[in-house]
């Protein structure tokens, strides 16, 4: 996969996958507009919206890609967008972010590298949902991606460039895979690497996170569709098993969080044993000091406690999938498969 753009600029087109997004959709497509480095073109997908997400993308002069009938997700509707458009790289858009004025400038910047095949930004620290559990998944995110490595083994899609050859070789987004909201940038990344591309993170690219999440939105987007299918994925060799949030510390971490729902679990029993539970307790919310301090200082102290013990859930939650998966391809019930580089079978757009 070469450079397309030479010495010259390269030209960006935006994609906005959207599925009724009339809440967000006017500040996402502002923020676009008033970019220190404009888009060639921003295309909205509207995946069979019935508000009206379609007519507001219109007034704001972009073209919109519609697809009657029932939604079959953002991975296929940025597929159907990034086949429509001439453009040297792909900026993918979520409909509910908000992009800061120079996103698209700083993400732009690491492609002056013809290795570099992708780079992605960051929710910043600032979302402007009041709901607990809302202000913990942004700030977790922002937390995530800022303490990244630069040099990453994953790509995510919220606000994500990649080069338009290197996508469509590659095949873009897997929308059989998953068709509806779920890891398809994860994977994508994961064979973007394995055919010798580079992919970047970029902190400093950031936009505001608009999604007003619920407890059980979260914990269901947390296992359904994010734990589960990555845990598939490193399972059958498809995906890192040390990238951002499933580094080997925080493998650690979800030791920790078990031995503190097997000690209240205990004290049901043995009320005693509810000490050496607040004693872990303790000692997780200091081992996760820093990400409690950001909450802390950006929403106060009870959402600094509220996110401490959804954090420790998360902990839980999502290495427990992952033991799971795991014992189940050791005892045979899933054979792994690998990609092979550049040949990785390419998926009609």
């Amino acid at each position: 996969m070469n450079d397309t753009t030479g010495d010259r600029t390269p030209r960006v087109a935006v994609i906005v996958p959207a599925w009724n997004a009339a809440s967000t959709i006017e500040p996402c497509l502002r923020a676009i507009a008033a970019q220190t480095c404009p888009p060639v073109e921003c295309v909205l997908f509207d995946d069979g919206s019935t508000d009206e997400t379609p007519g507001i993308a219109e007034r704001y002069g972009v073209r919109v890609i519609g697809h009657a009938g029932q939604p079959i997700g953002p991975a296929a509707g940025r597929n159907r967008a990034a086949a429509a458009v001439d453009a040297d790289l792909l900026m993918f858009v979520d409909a509910d972010v908000v992009l800061a004025p120079d996103a698209l400038e700083k993400l732009v910047a690491p492609f002056a590298s013809p290795e570099v095949m992708a780079a992605f930004g960051s929710y910043d620290a600032s979302p402007p949902s009041r709901r607990l559990s809302s202000v913990y998944v942004n700030l977790r995110h922002h937390f995530t991606h800022q303490r990244g490595e630069r040099e990453a083994q994953t790509f995510w899609s919220g606000i994500g460039m990649v080069r338009r050859e290197a996508f469509l070789a590659l095949g873009g987004f897997d929308a059989d895979l998953f068709p509806w909201p779920s890891i398809e940038d994860v994977e994508l990344g994961a064979r973007i690497v394995a055919s010798g591309g580079r992919i970047r993170l970029v902190p400093e690219a950031q936009g505001g996170h608009y999604k007003d999440w619920r407890l059980k939105q979260l914990l269901h987007a947390d296992i359904f569709r994010r734990a589960l299918p990555w845990s598939l994925l490193i399972a059958q060799g498809k995906a890192p098993s040390n990238a951002l949030n499933v580094s080997h510390r925080e493998g650690l971490k979800s030791i920790l969080s078990g031995c503190i729902l097997l000690a209240l679990l205990i004290g049901l029993f043995q009320p005693p044993a509810l000490l050496g539970a607040a004693a872990l307790f303790i000692l997780y919310c200091i081992a996760n000091r820093d990400f409690l301090s950001l909450v802390w200082h950006k929403a106060g102290l009870v959402a600094a406690l509220v996110a401490a013990m959804l954090h420790c859930l998360y902990h839980f939650y999502a290495a427990a999938v992952f033991a799971l998966v795991s014992l189940a391809a050791r005892l045979g019930f899933m054979k792994p498969t690998r990609h092979n580089g550049a040949t990785s079978r390419r998926r009609k757009l």
